[in-house]
């Protein structure tokens, strides 16, 4: 398995949401293979930036190169905005995403056997 931590807000180190899974197991820890897996960890609620990069265990600054080309494949949509914080959510009216969504699924399910 791949390691990453991020430091909390009391400066202790907390594991990333997005280190341990299936998909950056099989697919790496590329940060946009880890975006994609902090949202399909929180598949029923919208995140903002912060947020995502917290979950996959990168920088915001990472976040940012990487998210309109996730929008561009329309995996991700964004939702609407509170403030000046976007907020985004797997698209699940991409087949694409669902796909994704459904290779994680059947992941697990292997692995559990």
């Amino acid at each position: 398995m791949y390691e990453m931590s991020t430091v909390g807000p009391d400066n202790s180190e907390q594991e990333a949401a997005a280190e341990d899974t299936v998909l950056t197991d099989v697919l790496g820890p590329h940060a946009k293979v880890r975006i994609l897996a902090a949202f399909l960890g929180e598949n029923d609620r919208d995140l903002n930036a912060t947020e995502v990069s917290r979950l996959a265990g990168i920088d915001r600054s990472t976040f940012y190169e990487h998210i309109d080309d996730l929008l561009d494949y329309r995996l991700v949509e964004k939702t609407r905005t509170i403030g000046n914080s976007t907020m985004y959510r797997i698209n699940r009216d991409n087949a694409a995403a669902e796909d994704l969504a459904q290779l994680e699924w059947d992941l697990l399910d292997h692995v559990s056997e």
